[in-house]
Order: C-alpha cells, then structure tokens, then sequence
C-alpha cells in the first residue's frame, strides 16, 4: 500500500493504492483504497477499512507515510489485535508519530532503558536589588538644562598659542 498522487503542482492529491512490490512510482496498481487531501482544512482522510485490513491480513506493506495514515484512522491497532507478532515490523510509527502503544509498554516493563542522570541544575546568580529612592526628577532636569544653558553662555576659551621655533 502506497499513496499516488494525482493533484497538480501547488495541489497534492494522493489516492491511497494497493500495487505490486514490482510496479513503479506511478505505475499499475491493483486496487485504490482510499483518498488523502492535505491541504483541505480539516486533512480529509478517507480510508475503506474493510479493505485496508483485508490487504494487510493478505501480507501488503505499506510505505511509511501510509502506514502512519493507518494509525491515525486505529487500522493498524485492529490489525495488530488480531497479528500481534506484525508490531515488530511496525517499529518507525513510535519514532515517527512519538506515540507508544499501550500494548508494547505493558509486554516489555523490564526492558525499559535505565533513567538518565540528569544534570544538576547550575544555580543562579543572586543579584540584590538597590533600594529604591525617591528623587525629584523635576529638580534634576531643571539643574541639567541650566548647566548646558551656562556652558553655551560662556565665552570659548582660545587655545593657547605656542611659539614654534
């Protein structure tokens, strides 16, 4: 089971197909399946189950952007209940999709990697506020402008003239 697409540049449109092992990209297909419209708002996603689960109890793989599709419709969950021992080949989905099936955390509990170390938090700096005083800003911008206004008053000074021998 792969998707084909059918939609035009700038418009994806795939069919969901069921095609030999030995066709090519966009070659024979025995059976279209479903339909995949990504840019429709919500992705439709229309897949025939029925058929879906009698392809892959007759032994098709899908690809894995198929395969992740199943998923999110629970086809593969259906499959998996009644082919437990297919999970193994399924192994992409939980390092795709980042989701864990419930059924492989209860069968293997033991073979949970140790937890990791974590490193110990370094501790900030502590940075001490000054206190706070209250000051008259008025006051200040007044004797600011009245020292700018005395320096432009003031006559400049020459330079002093050095006698060159």
């Amino acid at each position: 089971m792969r998707l084909r697409r059918i939609g035009t540049k700038g418009r994806p449109f795939y069919r969901v197909v069921v095609a030999p092992s030995v066709a090519g990209r966009n070659g024979r297909f025995v059976e279209t399946i479903g339909t995949y419209d990504p840019l429709s708002t919500p992705k439709q996603l229309k897949i025939d189950e029925a058929r879906a689960l009698h392809w892959l109890m007759e032994g098709a793989q899908p690809s894995e952007t198929t395969a992740v599709l199943l998923n999110k419709l629970g086809i593969l969950e259906k499959f998996f209940a009644a082919r437990p021992s297919a999970r193994n080949s399924y192994k992409f989905l939980d390092k795709r999709t980042g989701l864990t099936s419930r059924e492989s955390v209860i069968e293997t509990p033991a073979a949970a990697p140790a937890p990791k170390a974590e490193p110990v938090a370094k501790a900030a700096p502590v940075v001490e506020e000054a206190p706070v005083v209250e000051e008259a800003p008025a006051v200040e911008e007044a004797a600011a402008v009245e020292e700018v206004a005395a320096v432009e008053a003031a006559p400049a000074e020459e330079p002093a003239k050095t006698e060159e021998a």
